[in-house]
């Protein structure tokens, strides 16, 4: 069992609160940090790939026992003696740099990516002194800080792939455009400015990894990367100077292995390098002049063999010693002569990534003081040093002592395990639905069973050569169903862990598992676009035999991957099964008449999308009363779309919330059962990056919702407690699961602050409720109203402010939004059973509040511009080509295919638009997309959508919180 975690009241610490959205990453309004719906509350895991990224930061004279390292984008001041953890939130980024002044005073940290930042923070108190944003185009990979604290180096991160890509397509074109490199600069971070000292380019392709201070001549720098060493001096008045000493093979006659880290050796002109091959390099000053450097210059002068065949991944001093992390586990203290003094070979915890010494008041008086060479303040004797923490590849975190150096017993010399975080990819996540238990698994075989209100580990069980990446908890709470990379699921007792039953129907990844209400049957996707459906029940029907897990089928439904998969509640007439894709088809199945000799039956599929994609889909039994038979589906264009199950019609469809990302996973969170309306919260995440809660009923009210980031990346999995009080996240590739808090009264105070009624839905039109398309509208809305009692009579009128729904087509092709036939009728079926299962009752007009909602929530979030065009000539031309199609082509689809029209539509059309008609417009044997949107369509030119493309936010995220509006009302209303 682990130590207990837990966190200090009122949870985390950071910059500016819960780590929401910043304006910089993607333009988008979220709630203030302070009083956010959800707050971090515990985080597992650790960045263990970081070098030198687990710092020691433990005060003996103070009686603190703590540790510094990163989890994700999140920083963590960890006391492992009594659990508490301090978050320092404010990164977007994963963290890929750290570094602690000598005093253990101060913390530095700097991510890597859009948008990256370079904090400093206080250790005390935990909040942050100092920011700098975007200290280098793609953020920092590397950096050190001076025995004085005062300055502090960073390396700057080489460019992405992507982008070295796109720049060497720009270089192409422009001959004189410079290859992007890394860069080295000097920061005063103590000084009123946010502007290095200086900076300098580093002339090399080598990447260059790590960069440390000359800690007895600050104005001395040196960096490596596998191939080169750099060595830099600097001063406020005067660029970066450098020179990197030239190295082969053939001046030591022997293979020189990549670098790995360098330091300069105490009181001596010396400096060291480590290489993956165990050696390590000395660089001097020589007056042998060879022709290839300088007398002032340092060269290699010998290659001492420490650890053969064994990297040293981490090199460093601690006065009097150089400590030599190797890749096989070892740790070893040497003198400056590289004689060895200790070693601690017995930890067994992978390979060594950084090591760190707690604050020794002695050693900090001595230590910079110029104590001579190999000269001690202890007995020769006796080997001595501070408590130091090794951390590895393994994700593990050991405290190592100078006695157990003495120690006889290889057990005893192991040290104590303080921190175990994830050592692979954690895909899979389901909290127990009642215990305050979750279970996480991880590509190395890895199942977990954490006790998040002990914070610590309940079970364990190792999967060999298996993948585990979806978990799934029983209704009931007795089973643990485990889906596998191969297409293995199995069935686990949860008290144990211990294996009831495996199966293996497909030979491709599991994506999805979901058990019906009842915990009798388990449906299973796979990434082969099937579902597979499991019935716990006698065999034959037969009394003799005994109960077990039973095929009942499988079957191939989808053409494109399966991205949801739902039971129906006991709130349904019957049990159901429903699967989505992106093929835009909702599936029902059959699952009481499915049989192992029957097949998986399909009951209903029905077209849900046209252009959007699905991302998920739930079962959703909140409404109003009696309006339960009801699933919910989510797009990539930011819609809720709520489904009858009965004659599958869409009785709702609704803005989703804009952060960051379309909606890719959703769940209740579910404090009381039976809670409904307001009461009622969702728990969403989008693919990568944003966490966020969405307050019930769905309506797309803005005010509903908010959003914060809770990973650097993806977002692998979500889940919510027994009692609604705490949210699970797990980022994948981030090796973290984040635990949250979750506080409704925000987001419910939000919503009543933000208006009532319409008020919310008029702030995201063009110019508000005083802007010139409101008024077209409310003037639309009239002119409606005659029309629909015939506009060419002379009788007096009686308007009551509502108009038939037959006239809603008209009214959104006036205001700029041109549905298809498919969302004509969800509008229509959404105004129809508004009120029918309040009322019992159809509804048939609506009035001007009904109106600006339906037109908010079902226009595109996304306006069709010439780039859209373009793209469906192509899907015309199957993507075999990109030039033109042929007339008689685009006809035939247009009167033939999806939705389709008459010739005389068409011609109409091309009246309307052109004042000509169709074969008099287009007299060319072929039409060219650009021409089509340009001169038929009269959309705006395709390099300005393309522009406006790059304007966008990740993922094409849109700007706002709200859809992106349409240019005023240019249709008249009765074309």
């Amino acid at each position: 069992v682990l130590p207990a975690m837990a966190s200090t009241p009122g949870g985390s610490q950071g910059g500016e609160g819960d780590d929401v959205i910043p304006q910089t990453w993607s333009n988008l309004a979220l709630p203030d940090g302070e009083g956010s719906g959800l707050t971090l509350h515990w985080t597992l895991g650790i960045n263990k790939d970081v070098l030198c990224g687990v710092h020691n930061v433990s005060d003996p004279q103070k009686g603190r026992t703590e540790i510094f390292f990163s989890v994700a984008h999140t920083g963590v001041i960890y006391d492992y003696n009594t659990g508490v953890q301090r978050l320092l939130q404010g990164h977007v980024n994963a963290i890929t740099a750290t570094a602690v002044s000598v005093d253990k005073q101060w913390i530095i940290t700097a991510d890597t990516g859009a948008d990256s930042m370079l904090v400093v923070w206080d250790r005390e108190s935990g909040s942050p002194v100092k920011t700098i944003y975007s200290p280098h185009p793609y953020g920092v990979h590397a950096l050190d800080i001076t025995p004085d604290h005062k300055y502090l180096v960073t390396l700057s991160a080489p460019t992405p792939i992507e982008d070295s890509q796109h720049s060497q397509d720009s270089a192409n074109k422009d001959s004189r455009a410079q290859p992007e490199c890394q860069s080295l600069s000097v920061w005063d971070w103590i000084a009123d400015t946010d502007q290095p000292i200086c900076t300098a380019n580093v002339g090399t392709q080598d990447v260059q990894t790590c960069v440390r201070f000359n800690a007895w001549d600050i104005h001395e720098i040196a960096t490596n990367g596998k191939r080169r060493v750099f060595y830099w001096t600097w001063d406020t008045s005067a660029p970066p100077q450098f020179y990197s000493p030239a190295l082969a093979a053939r001046d030591f006659k022997q293979r020189i292995g990549d670098y790995t880290q360098t330091i300069f050796l105490p009181d001596s002109t010396q400096a060291a390098t480590g290489t993956v091959d165990g050696d390590v390099v000395i660089w001097d000053l020589s007056l042998i002049v060879d022709g290839l450097s300088r007398p002032d210059e340092r060269r290699a002068v010998k290659i001492i063999c420490l650890c053969p065949e064994v990297s040293l991944n981490v090199v460093m001093v601690h006065t009097p010693f150089v400590v030599v992390g190797t890749a096989d586990g070892a740790v070893r203290f040497y003198d400056y002569q590289f004689r060895v003094q200790a070693w601690f070979e017995d930890l067994s915890a992978g390979a060594v990534k950084s090591i760190s010494f707690e604050l020794d008041a002695d050693r900090e008086q001595d230590d910079f003081s110029g104590i001579a060479q190999g000269q001690t303040s202890h007995s020769e004797d006796d080997f001595k040093c501070a408590d130091f923490l090794v951390s590895t590849g393994q994700a593990l975190i050991v405290l190592g002592q100078s006695k157990l150096f003495y120690e006889l017993n290889a057990e005893e010399r192991r040290g104590r395990l303080i921190l175990q975080g994830l050592d692979s990819p954690a895909h899979g996540l389901c909290c127990h639905p009642a215990l305050p238990l979750v279970a996480v698994c991880g590509y190395s075989g890895f199942l977990h069973m954490w006790n998040y209100h002990l914070r610590s580990l309940h079970l364990v069980k190792l999967f060999e050569k298996l993948m585990p990446q979806v978990l799934a908890f029983s209704p009931d709470g007795n089973l643990l169903a485990v889906g596998f990379a191969n297409g293995h699921v199995k069935l686990l007792r949860s008290s144990d862990l211990s294996e009831l039953t495996s199966s293996r129907d497909s030979r491709d990844p599991v994506t999805h598992l979901c058990f019906s209400y009842d915990s009798l049957y388990l449906a299973v996707a796979h990434a082969d676009r099937c579902v597979c459906l499991y019935h716990f029940a006698r065999r034959h029907n037969d009394k003799h035999y005994a109960m077990e897990w039973l095929f009942s089928g499988k079957h191939r439904s989808h053409w494109w991957a399966i991205v949801g998969l739902c039971f129906s509640g006991p709130e349904s007439d019957k049990l159901r099964l429903f699967s989505v894709g992106e093929d835009r088809r909702l599936v029902e199945y059959n699952v009481l008449q499915s049989t192992e000799f029957t097949g998986l039956q399909i009951q209903a599929a029905t077209i849900i999308e046209q252009e959007a994609r699905p991302t998920g889909c739930l079962w959703y039994p909140f409404g109003g009363r009696g309006d339960n038979q009801k699933v919910l589906t989510y797009n990539d264009e930011y819609k809720f779309k709520i489904w009858n199950v009965t004659n599958k019609s869409c009785r709702k469809t609704a803005l989703a919330p804009t952060y960051g990302g379309p909606i890719c996973k959703m769940v209740p969170v579910c404090p009381d059962k039976d809670a409904d309306g307001e009461e009622q919260f969702m728990l969403y995440a989008t693919h990568e990056k944003v966490l966020g809660l969405v307050q019930l009923p769905l309506d797309g009210n803005p005010n509903k919702c908010m959003g914060l980031i809770a990973h650097p990346g993806q977002i692998s999995a979500i889940s919510v407690d027994y009692a609604g009080k705490y949210a699970f996240t797990c980022g994948g590739s981030d090796l973290s699961v984040n635990q949250w808090l979750i506080d409704r009264d925000p987001v419910a105070a939000a919503s009543l602050l933000g208006g009532q009624g319409v008020e919310p839905f008029v702030r995201l039109l063009e110019g508000g409720e005083q802007g010139e398309f409101f008024s077209d509208m409310k003037d639309y809305f009239y002119y409606s109203q005659i029309r629909s009692q015939d506009e060419n009579t002379t009788k007096s009128r009686t308007l009551d402010g509502t108009i038939p729904v037959s006239e809603l087509p008209y009214l959104m092709c006036g205001l700029g939004y041109f549905p298809t036939q498919l969302e004509i009728q969800n509008m229509k079926n959404e105004v129809k059973y508004s009120k029918y299962s309040d009322t019992g009752e159809y509804v048939d007009r609506i009035c001007f509040e009904d109106l600006v909602k339906l037109y908010v929530n079902h226009r595109p979030v996304f306006a069709v511009g010439p780039q859209q065009i373009q793209q469906a000539f192509e899907a015309m031309q199957r993507h075999e080509s990109k030039g033109p199609l042929p007339k008689g082509q685009l006809l035939d689809l247009l009167t033939k295919h999806g939705e389709s029209m008459a010739v005389e539509e068409i011609e109409h059309c091309f009246q309307m638009l052109v004042g000509e008609s169709f074969h008099n417009t287009l007299r060319d044997d072929e039409v060219d997309a650009r021409e089509f949107a340009q001169g038929i369509l009269g959309l705006g030119d395709m390099q300005d959508s393309e522009e406006g493309d790059e304007d966008m936010g990740e993922d094409g995220e849109p700007f706002d919180s709200s859809a992106v509006p349409y240019d005023g009302a240019s249709t008249m209303l009765d074309q």
